[in-house]
């Protein structure tokens, strides 16, 4: 997935690098840039599709197949050169068409970080490439038997889904950090200046380079939405781990030690989780043998997903298009791979992974949603065909009613399951675990960036910063005093770091529970006015009236300014806020103050005691 991105990356960085030294006369005549814009957008989409069909037939592994690949992307590179070229022969800031002004905009900070040419672009994705090979090599050491080695993904990740052994949890969690540690922060400051300068080139501030469309202020606001909810949930996790372990590991008051969070986090659909002892995992219905007695493989579950939006009014995908666009990638099976979506043209193509369960399922109707966004677009020129990320929360609301008991009962899979109000909280209660865990900590990981590009910390103070964000909003403490040789983002926090995807991901979750919460008013399955319906159980399978809304949100694509675009959907108020996953999780909150009450919880915690010294910093480190 790496590979294909570094070539994407390499085919735009030459042709950009090749158009900075444009000195063509301005130009300020509308009509003509109107004319060159008719033109621009499909020779756009040409390098898109070219581009996107080599990515999609080159085995990632492959070495020379890639090195061919990138020798037949570049013969193609003249067309977007004269793209970036011809752009710069306009003098936009005197059209008096706004929107033209605006479109002009688009094209010239379409590059990015490509600006920099070819050294440092290429750099950037190097050291992405680098920092991802964090988690898949072979290089800790087993605890306890140092003749094998583990990679952190998915060796070190299932046994915190399967260990209930604190210190061997806190032994990998200190070891992956101090093995990886070194290169990770190397990596990480050469990011970090790269940003900083493609910032300086684009003529706006690292802040508003790094923020791009998402917005401090209302990812505040959710967080102070969810605290109430946040707080029980964090005091039950916390007694519940106390019980378990004992004062010596946890203590009853203070924040929840990181290893012991990452360990509830991973155990939230395993057996062994800090429910089980309440609701058994083996009480929910066993999904991935269900699939296997209904002769479900993968890509009968991307045709399943794939009718869920045919039964919305979406235009169906042929069994041709299948065929020629969507295909296995038997190379990238170890662990939980991630389907490859190519998607910046309505002519998409999809590489996906072998592995068949219950959870790829559900991810499949939330990768179909990138096809069918995209397909939605067809009208648009190249330059709007940008969706400011709303693929993703999309799919999110298609996967959380695709989960549903009543649509999984309807496509007949669990038809011989009972769903007793038992399995329903058990259900319910796994979902906000693994949702309202994850919320706070993409918003820490947002903020600690947000705030070193706001020149509000030094990078050398960074990791203190880091983890009095996590004390303060997380409650959640280091396991054990860190020295100032220590850079402790978890590997998450590393993924696709340039394109702020911490931020993404917060905004799906959140505005994935909007968008659900309003297809279901839409088509008639919930209204919180509806006392005797549960939102929990709403499935829009079907409804063509919630096809039609999410249409015309889709057809948009960003031809209008993100709060515009959301406006077709939530007119009344079109920013982000919490208000629906908090509906969605009112019985989880309920439970959980019963709960705390009759344990006597105290909810919040007490500052961690463990200290956190600064990173020492060179010049070394930042070349």
């Amino acid at each position: 997935m790496m590979k294909a991105r570094i070539l994407c990356a390499l085919f735009v960085g030459v042709l950009t690098a090749a158009s900075i030294c444009n000195a063509a006369p301005l130009n300020s005549d509308e009509q003509e840039a109107r004319a060159f814009l008719q033109k621009a957008s499909s020779k756009m989409f040409n390098y898109y599709d070219k581009m996107s069909q080599e990515l999609f037939d080159t085995p990632t592994e492959d070495v020379d197949k890639i090195l061919s690949a990138v020798g037949t992307i570049l013969k193609t590179a003249k067309e977007y050169v004269s793209i970036v070229n011809d752009s710069k022969q306009f003098d936009y800031s005197k059209f008096s068409d706004p929107e033209l002004k605006r479109v002009f905009k688009i094209i010239r900070r379409s590059a990015d970080e490509a600006v920099l040419g070819d050294d440092k672009f290429l750099g950037m994705f190097i050291s992405l490439g680098m920092l991802e090979d964090l988690a898949s090599d072979k290089d800790i050491p087993a605890y306890r038997n140092e003749q094998v080695e583990l990679a952190f993904f998915p060796d070190i990740q299932n046994i915190f889904a399967k260990s209930n052994d604190p210190e061997e949890l806190k032994y990998y969690w200190q070891t992956w950090r101090e093995k990886n540690g070194a290169w990770a922060k190397g990596n990480f400051l050469n990011l970090v200046e790269v940003l900083r300068e493609a910032a300086e080139m684009n003529e706006i501030t690292p802040l508003e380079f790094w923020l791009n469309e998402h917005n401090m202020t209302e990812m505040e606001h959710v967080m102070m939405q969810i605290q109430p909810l946040y707080l029980q949930l964090h005091g039950f996790i916390r007694n519940q781990l106390n019980k378990k372990y004992g004062d010596l590991v946890i203590k009853s008051n203070g924040p929840i030690p990181h290893h012991l969070y990452e360990q509830v986090m991973a155990q939230a659909w395993t057996p062994g989780s800090i429910i089980d002892d309440m609701y058994p995992h083996k009480d929910l219905p066993p999904f991935d043998e269900i699939l296997k007695q209904n002769n479900y493989d993968t890509l009968k579950m991307f045709k399943m997903a794939d009718k869920f939006y045919q039964s919305m009014g979406f235009n169906s995908i042929s069994e041709e298009y299948f065929a020629s666009h969507f295909k296995m990638n038997k190379e990238e099976d170890e662990g939980d791979c991630k389907a490859v979506v190519f998607d910046e043209s309505p002519n998409v193509y999809m590489s996906y992974c072998q592995k068949m369960d219950f959870r790829k399922f559900l991810q499949a109707h939330g990768y179909m949603a990138e096809a069918y966004y995209a397909r939605e677009k067809v009208d648009l020129p190249a330059y709007y065909f940008d969706a400011y990320g709303l693929e993703y929360p999309v799919g999110e609301a298609v996967i959380l009613s695709a989960s549903t008991p009543k649509h999984l009962n309807s496509i007949g899979l669990v038809t011989q399951f009972r769903f007793t109000d038992e399995v329903k909280m058990n259900r319910h209660l796994r979902m906000g675990i693994h949702t309202l865990l994850n919320v706070p900590v993409n918003f820490v990981h947002t903020k600690v960036m947000t705030d070193l590009f706001a020149g509000k910390v030094e990078l050398a103070d960074l990791n203190k910063h880091y983890w009095k964000l996590m004390d303060k909003y997380v409650g959640v403490s280091p396991p054990l005093d860190r020295d100032s040789d220590a850079y402790d983002f978890p590997f998450k926090f590393y993924i696709e770091l340039n394109e702020n995807k911490q931020a993404s991901k917060f905004m799906t979750e959140v505005l994935g529970y909007q968008l659900y919460e309003k297809l279901c008013e839409i088509s008639g399955q919930y209204s919180r006015s509806m006392e005797s319906e549960s939102i929990n159980n709403c499935d829009f399978y079907g409804s063509k009236k919630a096809g039609d809304a999410l249409k015309q949100m889709m057809q948009l694509g960003s031809s209008k300014p993100l709060r515009e675009v959301l406006s077709t959907m939530f007119p009344e108020n079109p920013s982000l806020n919490a208000e629906s996953l908090l509906q969605y999780y009112t019985p989880m909150k309920s439970w959980l103050i019963k709960m705390n009450s009759q344990d006597n919880v105290n909810v919040g915690w007490t500052h961690s005691d463990k200290k956190v010294a600064a990173v020492i910093i060179n010049t070394d480190d930042e070349n």
